[in-house]
C-alpha cells in the first residue's frame, strides 16, 4: 500500500520472512527505521518539484536536508508522539499543507523567495486545519525554523501526559497561534520576520 506520507506499507508478513526482507529493503535503498515511531515521519512534498513550470522554486534541497537532518536523529527520536512536515512550492499545494503538523509553503515577499510557516494541523479523531504563524522564512532560515518549531512542542512536558493530547495540534490550540509563534523564537533566539500576505493555492 502507498500511503499519504508517500511511504510503501508491506502487509501480512510472517516474523519467519524479516531475515530475508531486511536486508532485501536495505540493498534497495530503503529503511523501516522510524516506522510507527514517535519520530518525525517522512517529509511529504510535491511530486513534481524540481520539474512544476509553475513552482515558485526548487525546494528540493530543502527536503533532503531536512530529512538528513531528522530521520534517524536521537534527539527527535523520543518525541510525545509521531511529527509530520511537508514542504513545497507548488502553486496549487497539493501536498495539503493545511493537514501537517508543520508545512512550510512557498510564497514570496518583497521580490525574495522563501516559506510562510503553517502549524497544528492533523486528522484522527480530532482534525484541526493548521494555523498560519504569519512569519515569512527565508530557505536559509527554514531548518532553524523547523527545529525551533520541534523544540519549542518536545520540551512542554504537559503534551507528554496523555498519548491521547500528544500532538503539536493540541499545542497550538491551548497557546493560539500567536503565543505559539513567540514560543518558537524564544527556542530559535529571535523574532522571525512578519508574513505581509499569506499565500492562497491557484
Amino acid at each position: 500500500e502507498l500511503s499519504t506520507r508517500q511511504n510503501v506499507q508491506l502487509h501480512w508478513i510472517k516474523l519467519d520472512h524479516l531475515p530475508e526482507i531486511l536486508p532485501t529493503l536495505e540493498a534497495a535503498g530503503l529503511t523501516t527505521l522510524g516506522g510507527c515511531g514517535d519520530c518525525v515521519r517522512n517529509i511529504t512534498g510535491c511530486p513534481v518539484a524540481g520539474i512544476d513550470r509553475e513552482e515558485l522554486f526548487d525546494c528540493r534541497p530543502l527536503i533532503d536536508e531536512a530529512a538528513g537532518f531528522f530521520y534517524g536523529n536521537r534527539v527527535y527520536s523520543d518525541l510525545p508522539r509521531k511529527h509530520k512536515i511537508s514542504i513545497a512550492t507548488c502553486s496549487h499545494q497539493c501536498n495539503a499543507p493545511a493537514l501537517n503538523c508543520i508545512s512550510l509553503v512557498g510564497t514570496q515577499q518583497d521580490g525574495e523567495f522563501g516559506y510562510a510557516i503553517r502549524v497544528g494541523g492533523g486528522l484522527s479523531t480530532v482534525p484541526r486545519l493548521s494555523r498560519h504563524l504569519d512569519a515569512f522564512v527565508r530557505p536559509d532560515e527554514a531548518m532553524d525554523v523547523m527545529r525551533a518549531t520541534l523544540d519549542a512542542w518536545r520540551t512542554n512536558l504537559q503534551y507528554r501526559l496523555s498519548r491521547v493530547k500528544a500532538r503539536m495540534k493540541f499545542m497550538v490550540d491551548d497557546f493560539g497561534a500567536e503565543a505559539f509563534r513567540a514560543e518558537v523564537e524564544k527556542f530559535l533566539g529571535r523574532r522571525m520576520t512578519d508574513l505581509k500576505e499569506r499565500p492562497v493555492p491557484n
